[in-house]
């Protein structure tokens, strides 16, 4: 690997359900690296466990942050440039410094612009700031978000939407015996 060059996507930016680096945009599913615009990759943590996880090619973060309201966006773009320190890396929190895996950092949100299969540029988000920039957020930003999370995270189904499961009368098996 060359001096000048960015370091690979950490194993922290895998895909936990796959077990390897993101391939496929979430929302559009087109081919990640064959994307000359970069994607962000992100995984949020509860109690130490990735609950969450997605990568979105630049094309739908884009399109995706054109939904949110102008007033969110306005509350967020002075929130960064006032709050967050985009030095910090994924290991400390970029509004508080927190360290990632000291004692109550269990709730998190790790991000990574990537391009290709190098990590860009990578920060982490500690619960208790996620839900502070939480509250900056717009009712209709929300409703992006929600509508995002139901098209792309489908969870169990709802009541009375439970497949059928058929009966399968299974034979039994003849037994051999093996003489020796």
């Amino acid at each position: 690997m060359d001096e000048d060059s960015p370091p690979p996507i950490p194993q922290d930016l895998h895909c936990e359900y796959e077990e390897r680096p993101f391939c496929h945009c979430t929302r559009c599913g087109e081919t990640l690296e064959d994307d000359q615009g970069g994607y962000q990759i992100s995984k949020a943590y509860k109690q130490g466990e990735c609950v969450m996880e997605y990568a979105l090619c630049d094309h739908c973060r884009t399109s995706m942050m054109e939904e949110f309201s102008q007033e969110s966006k306005k509350r967020l773009s002075v929130f960064q440039d006032e709050k967050v320190n985009l030095e910090s890396g994924m290991n400390h929190c970029s509004v508080c410094g927190v360290v990632r895996g000291d004692d109550g950092v269990d709730d998190f949100v790790i991000t990574g612009i990537c391009g290709g299969s190098f990590l860009l540029h990578g920060i982490m988000v500690c619960g208790d700031c996620g839900d502070g920039i939480q509250e900056l957020i717009s009712v209709k930003t929300r409703d992006t978000w929600r509508r995002f999370v139901d098209e792309n995270f489908p969870g169990p189904p709802k009541d009375g939407e439970y497949p059928e499961i058929e009966e399968v009368t299974v034979k039994p098996m003849p037994v051999v015996a093996i003489q020796g």
